[in-house]
């Protein structure tokens, strides 16, 4: 019997331990490890219980029901656990069960408090009760009366069915969980004999029953949640297609409306420069013709750009419609190549058309097919230079084919995959060779296509490149809802040929002004043409010129406005970022204006060139660019640039940028050029002194006396400071006296005296070569003349002295009369004070002199030595 009543909680262990290796695979977070513990310590008692039942001793019995009953002690809390964590409710409740768990746990190890062993019964040995057992079962009601009240509380407040429906599992099963309770009756021998129980353990089961309704409660739950995503993602789906559905027709009248307001003011801008041109205004000077004549051809070039984004909307939009006429191919494609003569003859570029179909007329949209011609000969024309180019038109069974052939640089393989994508281009560089939208061959491809036909590509690196185009004969069959009236056509113009461009433009004041056709591209080709200053440097010389400036700009159009806007200036032009750089260095200009994007040298690398080499490394740098990103600002800044501009930008503007930076530059070299000024000065100092060695010190005690003299009475930091040091130098004319006259220790004869009078002009004469110190000249020639006028070298009298040479006077005679000279000793101070108080209004300016003898202020002791101060105190106290 004991064998049999072992099977159900083997089998029960087993479904434990697969539940929860199940639902940790399917769920979770968290969650999924709190469960596989429930399941775990389920499984670990209920195989204690299978050991338990098939033992046939008691004392190894009672060892087996503490090891099954250290998992039991935990288990109802691990049921609450996981409600309380699906919940996400507070656990402090559960730490503190925890704890008392532990204290269970504890005491049925160390004391038979929570069980006395065990008790054999029909099935095996169960655990007999004890005291603390009840205290256990205590625990026990209030965790799964709580779990219950928790989960009706939750289940009624919840919205989410599904999560409603998880609850409503969840009770069910804290329910069964609670019925298991029954098999804790067997703990109490005593009490189930008196009521008569003797049933098999079936709690084993029920808990068993209890986690299966979980486990079942999560894949319903889960099923119940995609089925909510499902109905969740189909409604998204139903309003994306709406909000979709919404947008392109939104976008349909946005481009309308965008088509209309762009158009609107482009005409005006062409329609009023027209009519300035032509003379309706009155005649205008030949210089604003010359700049109306650009502003027409740049309105014209705006205006295709625009037209190819509006193509390219439309595309996407599905509003390009077909709208087809019979045309001659023949003679359409011929005025189209015929149209572009003039622009390949300035390029010096053969251009040719050959025809060896048989079809005439075809129905065709003409407008598409005319964009499409001008977008590869114009591709050709920009790539090829001094080649040819070839249009063919030939048959090809039910397609007509059109090639379109140059002996350019051709493209490599990488290149031809991506050449008809959107705002691709061949070269997408900063430092390609060619302007370009990256539009115009995605607009051949799209507009092939929307045709019927196809568009196709073969190149060859340095040889050349072929574009073929096939379009059907038919086209009017796979679209005849497209077909137009030739008799509207005609009266809208579409088949005019005008053999006079007079005729022609009279025609287009009646016509669409903001319309771009194959001659207005070609007007537009010749004005980006930029292959007339390949490779060279235009030199425009100002007069009085305010400066030299490079200007590196790629754009032609831009070019000529740069140097108008600053003709002030000397200039250097060009549009290589390579050739820019060599002219920096030849020519060291005060300011290098350049744009990002040129060919061979991007403006970063001309930026990063200029800032690494130490003879160009202090040139202000101005970077004017049609980019707008910031990170492209942040790395011209960081590079070195002085300053930034995006286009567009006012001509002002510009001016005041270039002014401001030049001036600023000027100002550092200037700083720079004094600050290597004071220190040449110094230098000549120290050669001075080194001629006399009994004056060791005096011109700098000279120096700083004239500073705190100048400070006092008020005058600006910056003349203070030519001061301090014009007084440095104030005896550099003794550099062309002999020594032996200098260092002579008795006194001077009259011929002597002479030459020492000469150091002051000898003085002026030197550093009169320094433009930028014309103090510092004042003081070392005016620095012996005295106030009466009895000084040399001229016998200036009174405020005729410059102020500065009256100040070094007083400091100089000061520190004479009070240090060390070669014909005798310092002076003793009180002497010396009434010495100084003599040459007042004699040698010495009066107000000048008071100040500098101030005993409140007292500067004439600011810079003589311990010992004299020492002396003067004594004598003031023996006074």
């Amino acid at each position: 019997m004991p064998y049999l009543s072992a099977v159900l909680p083997l089998f029960a262990a087993i479904v434990s331990l697969c539940l929860g290796i199940t639902v940790y695979f399917l769920a979770r977070g968290k969650i999924r490890w709190i469960f596989l513990r429930f399941c775990f310590i389920t499984f670990y008692w209920q195989f204690s219980w299978v050991i338990l039942f098939l033992s046939h001793n008691s004392e190894y019995a009672d060892l087996i029901c503490k090891i099954g009953y250290s998992g039991i002690i935990f288990l109802p809390l691990t049921c609450y656990e996981t409600v309380a964590h699906y919940l996400k409710i507070s656990k402090k409740d559960v730490i503190i069960l925890y704890f008392v768990c532990f204290g269970f746990l504890f005491s049925l190890w160390r004391t038979d408090l929570f069980i006395q062993g065990s008790h054999l019964y029909w099935f095996g040995y169960y655990p007999k009760a004890n005291i603390l057992h009840g205290v256990y079962l205590l625990t026990v009601v209030y965790l799964l009366v709580k779990s219950t009240y928790t989960l009706i509380r939750f289940h009624k407040k919840e919205v989410d069915p599904v999560r409603k429906a998880q609850l409503k599992f969840f009770f069910v099963a804290t329910i069964v969980f609670s019925a298991s309770g029954i098999d804790y009756l067997l703990n109490y021998p005593a009490l189930a004999e008196k009521i008569g129980f003797r049933l098999y353990p079936f709690g084993v089961f029920l808990i068993i029953f209890s986690v299966f309704i979980f486990v079942l409660s999560h894949f319903i739950t889960l099923n119940l949640t995609l089925e909510k995503r499902v109905a969740e993602q189909t409604q998204q789906l139903k309003n994306s297609v709406d909000e979709l559905e919404k947008a392109a027709s939104a976008k349909k009248n946005f481009i309308a409306n965008v088509t209309h307001e762009l158009r609107t003011p482009l005409t005006l801008i062409r329609g009023w420069t027209d009519y300035m041109l032509e003379g309706e205004a009155g005649t205008i000077p030949v210089k604003f013709s010359d700049i109306m004549g650009k502003i027409g051809v740049q309105t014209l070039s705006l205006t295709h750009k625009i037209n190819e984004l509006l193509k390219v909307s439309k595309f996407d939009a599905g509003m390009d419609t077909l709208a087809l006429t019979r045309v001659n191919i023949d003679t359409h494609i011929f005025q189209i190549v015929s149209s572009f003569r003039g622009l390949a003859e300035a390029g010096q570029i053969d251009l040719s058309y050959h025809s060896s179909s048989n079809v005439q007329e075809i129905f065709i949209d003409r407008e598409k097919l005319t964009d499409i011609l001008n977008n590869l000969i114009r591709n050709a024309y920009k790539f090829t230079e001094m080649g040819t180019i070839s249009v063919t038109l030939k048959d090809k069974d039910d397609y007509v084919c059109i090639e379109v052939r140059d002996t350019g640089v051709g493209m490599s393989p990488e290149v031809v995959e991506t050449i008809f994508n959107r705002f691709q281009q061949g070269d997408g560089s900063k430092t390609r060779m060619y302007e370009g939208t990256g539009l115009g061959l995605a607009i051949v491809k799209e507009s092939a296509e929307r045709m019927y036909g196809r568009v196709s590509v073969t190149s060859v690196k340095e040889e050349g490149t072929c574009f073929i185009l096939e379009l059907p004969r038919d086209l009017e069959k796979k679209e005849p809802g497209a077909i137009i009236d030739r008799r509207k056509t005609e009266r809208r113009g579409e088949n005019v040929v005008f053999l006079h461009p007079e005729r022609r433009e009279n025609y287009r004041r009646n016509d669409d002004l903001a319309r771009i056709d194959t001659s207005d591209i070609v007007r537009i080709d010749l004005l980006e043409n930029n292959r007339f200053v390949k490779g060279n440097v235009e030199i425009i010389e100002a007069k009085k010129a305010k400066g030299t400036i490079v200007i590196a700009e790629d754009t032609p159009g831009i070019l000529e406005f740069l140097s108008r806007a600053l003709k002030g200036y000397t200039q250097y032009l060009t549009t290589d970022g390579k050739e820019a750089w060599n002219t920096i260095k030849k020519v060291m200009p005060d300011l290098v204006v350049t744009d990002i994007m040129m060919p061979h040298m991007d403006g970063f690398s001309l930026l990063k060139h200029i800032r690494s080499h130490k003879q160009t490394a202090s040139i202000p740098v101005i970077v004017i660019t049609s980019l707008s990103e910031q990170e492209d600002r942040i790395k011209s800044l960081q590079l070195g640039a002085d300053d930034f501009l995006t286009k567009p930008f006012h001509h002002m503007e510009l001016q005041a940028r270039v002014k401001n930076v030049i001036s600023l530059h000027t100002l550092e070299r200037e700083k720079t050029r004094r600050e290597q000024l004071e220190v040449f000065l110094m230098v000549l100092a120290s050669a001075i002194e080194s001629k006399d060695s009994y004056t060791g010190g005096h011109v700098e005690r000279v120096a700083n006396y004239s500073r705190d003299l100048a400070e006092k009475i008020g005058l600006s930091p910056f003349r203070v400071n030519e001061i301090y040091m014009g007084a440095i130098v104030h005896d550099v004319g003794k550099i062309g006296i002999k020594d032996e006259i200098l260092n002579k220790p008795g006194k001077l004869t009259d011929k002597e005296f002479d030459q020492i009078k000469k150091h002051p002009q000898i003085g002026r004469d030197i550093l009169s070569k320094l433009e930028i110190a014309p103090i510092a000249v004042n003081i070392a020639y005016y620095h012996q003349e005295k106030w009466n006028g009895t000084g040399y070298p001229l016998g200036t009298t009174g405020k005729a002295i410059p102020l500065e040479a009256r100040i070094v006077t007083i400091a100089d005679i000061w520190d004479a009369i009070t240090s060390d000279r070669p014909y005798r000793k310092a002076i003793p101070l009180i002497q010396a004070i009434q010495i100084m108080k003599m040459e007042r209004g004699k040698a010495l300016d009066p107000e000048l002199h008071d100040l500098f003898m101030n005993k409140e202020y007292k500067l004439y002791l600011n810079y003589l030595p311990e010992e004299q101060m020492d002396e003067l105190y004594h004598e003031k106290t023996v006074s």
